[in-house]
């Protein structure tokens, strides 16, 4: 509860000034973007169910559409929008913490396809589940900002986040047998809880040093303390 309350006044801290408002916001917006920067993300050929390759493509879609929904959320705040290099976006610090690569090659076995197709959706649910964790929090605190259209957008996002997390799952269970797919689950489970921490000490870190002027006086000494101390606990989800 002392945990979750201070995450909400975090995020009603960020979006009450446009500057730090746009760096979060940009920090959503370059997740979404990520499938666009990698090659094996969304590996439709890999599908052998045409209700799989829809879904895929339905959801790649919807990310297309969070991006444009971002842009113009950033744009009416007034700030520049941002390319992070890779190595900052939640989806590739998931990846540096997952012992096993959904990446398929070309003529890969049909088995092996259907294992690594378990992984990658796998990988996803657990990063749509913290993305819709942490657009709860802001959805709340843009309530209280001085556009409502921020928290349109947040509405919107949130609302196909939330169907991502029940179908990503659904997904792993249909491709593999019960013991298996809670296996693959298991491990990327794991690695998105230590993703999360690295992600978020660097990331509010950066934040908390960088615009502490932005924050009020002692919240923003008080979060520079709780990042230091806690290695990320005090997170954005």
């Amino acid at each position: 509860m002392l945990v979750s309350g201070i995450k909400a006044r975090l995020h009603r801290d960020i979006v009450a000034d446009p500057v730090l408002h746009g760096l979060v916001l940009n920090l959503y917006l370059n997740g979404e973007q990520y499938p666009h920067r990698v090659s094996d993300y969304f590996p439709l050929a890999a599908a052998d169910d045409p209700a799989l390759e829809r879904m895929m493509r339905e959801h790649m879609a919807d990310e297309d559409k969070h991006i444009a929904l971002y842009q113009r959320a950033i744009e009416k705040l007034e700030q520049p929008v941002c390319v992070h290099p890779l190595a900052d976006v939640f989806n590739d610090v998931i990846r540096r913490h997952t012992p096993v690569s959904f990446a398929i090659e070309p003529g890969a076995h049909r088995d092996v396809c259907r294992h690594k197709l378990a992984h990658f959706f796998a990988h996803l649910h657990f990063l749509e589940k913290r993305v819709a964790t942490s657009l709860h929090y802001h959805l709340d605190a843009c309530a209280h900002a001085a556009s409502d259209y921020p928290q349109k957008v947040i509405g919107a996002v949130l609302g196909d986040e939330v169907r991502h997390v029940r179908y990503t799952r659904d997904v792993v269970l249909q491709l593999l047998p019960a013991r298996a797919a809670n296996e693959v689950l298991a491990i990327h489970a794991r690695a998105e809880r230590r993703a999360n921490l690295d992600f978020s000490a660097s990331q509010l870190g950066r934040l908390v040093r960088e615009q502490a002027a932005r924050f009020p006086r002692w919240r923003g000494s008080f979060y520079r303390i709780c990042t230091a101390m806690l290695g990320g606990v005090l997170v954005f989800a």
